[in-house]
């Protein structure tokens, strides 16, 4: 019996025994073919793992291991551990060997191992167990990119931003609620997807990314423009992490946030409050807020021009500064409980730069919020003619 026929048949024995999974690989390290144990245990879709490189189905570091046994950089034990993806967010630890393919490339038996007969303990594996779930369960968005060709950070800014992007990567444990966010289809594992079709090259992605490599891996709130699976743009704010090993990045993770609603919102409530000073502006009575203790704390324009004062200079004081008249923060508050027409407004006298004195008539109203404010309206009363003049014009 010649080797090829040894394998055959070892193989043959192989797919009897329902406890062993198989794979095989080619010697670029992709996936040729996968046993359909293998798929029904790990929950995987051929479609999207034929043609995949290893780490579709291995964990890095299990990857790299029989990378280097296909190449013939290493001899593999008769067998050895590796972990394998399960799902979107579960790893299972695995006994493996491997078998020569002809010049095809390996053939990788495994079969999987429980926590005793690799020696971890209950409570690493139940924390392993705890965090998966609470991963999986999070109403926030989570996800990883694993780098199967890790970034070299020894180099210059520009070419380490380069290959964040052009270097070969993918999801890893991103939960549901990232699926959710991107609108994925519920056949469809997230996962699974390239990273590109979420995360573009472009210009707002690479400034983020160079604040990224700037503030050493580690940068919250980061704002981005990320597509859905439909194609759509979205605004995103972004708290990232990052694994550096020996000089190479290898992984990020963090989680992502829609701030497209709460950017619409803000920019409305911009618009609003830009045409409120518009109007105020061109409004040719005087306007002022005040806090419940009578200081000011808003003028518009017109008041600048009626009291001769500038705004930095009335902003913070005590309105009484500027008032004759005694009791004036009483007599306002009490106009703006008021609900009889003729008691809603109230005469005080303004002492301006010029220390002239006139007469004004004030409305105030309280302004909705947190805090107690009001604001107050102005308008000049006319002075009264003198007997004389009176006499004069009948």
């Amino acid at each position: 019996m010649n080797e090829t026929e040894d394998v055959n048949q070892r193989m043959n024995i192989a797919f009897d025994m329902d406890s062993l999974l198989i794979d095989w690989i080619d010697i670029e390290g992709r996936i040729r073919r996968i046993s359909d144990r293998e798929v029904k245990e790990l929950a995987l879709d051929p479609r999207t793992v034929i043609g995949m490189p290893l780490e579709s189905v291995y964990s890095a570091v299990s990857a790299s291991l029989i990378r280097a046994v296909v190449r013939g950089e290493r001899t593999a034990d008769q067998s050895f551990p590796v972990w394998m993806n399960s799902g979107p967010y579960g790893e299972i630890a695995m006994v493996a060997s491997v078998f020569a393919d002809g010049q095809n490339g390996l053939a990788i038996l495994k079969q999987p191992l429980t926590p005793p007969t690799l020696g971890i303990g209950a409570e690493l594996v139940e924390r392993v167990e705890i965090l998966s779930q609470m991963i999986g369960a999070a109403t926030d968005a989570c996800w990883c990119i694993e780098f199967l060709e890790p970034v070299d950070t020894s180099l210059a800014e520009e070419e380490i931003v380069e290959q964040i992007f052009r270097n070969r990567s993918r999801w890893r444990a991103c939960n549901e609620a990232m699926s959710r966010l991107y609108r994925v289809p519920e056949d469809q594992d997230f996962n699974t997807q390239p990273v590109s079709r979420y995360f573009p090259a472009t210009e707002i992605n690479r400034q983020m990314v160079r604040d990224l490599v700037r503030s050493n891996y580690r940068l919250d709130r980061a704002q981005a423009v990320d597509r859905r699976h439909d194609n759509s743009e979205m605004l995103v704010e972004n708290d990232f992490r990052a694994a550096v090993k020996d000089g190479f990045l290898i992984r990020l993770w963090g989680t992502t946030r829609d701030i497209g609603m709460h950017r619409k919102r803000e920019q409305q409530l911009y618009d609003r409050a830009e045409t409120m000073l518009d109007i105020l502006s061109a409004t040719p009575d005087p306007i002022l807020v005040i806090s419940d203790d009578g200081l000011l704390q808003a003028a518009n324009p017109a008041a600048e021009i009626a009291w001769g004062r500038p705004v930095d200079q009335m902003l913070g004081r005590p309105l009484q500064h500027f008032v004759e008249t005694k009791n004036a923060l009483e007599k306002l508050l009490q106009t703006a409980i008021e609900e009889e027409p003729g008691e809603t407004e109230c005469d005080l006298i303004i002492i301006s730069a010029s220390d002239s004195k006139d007469s004004w008539r004030f409305r105030a109203a309280p302004i909705e919020g947190e805090t107690c404010r009001y604001v107050l309206t102005a308008r000049k009363k006319p002075r009264r003619k003198s007997r004389l003049v009176v006499q004069e014009l009948l």
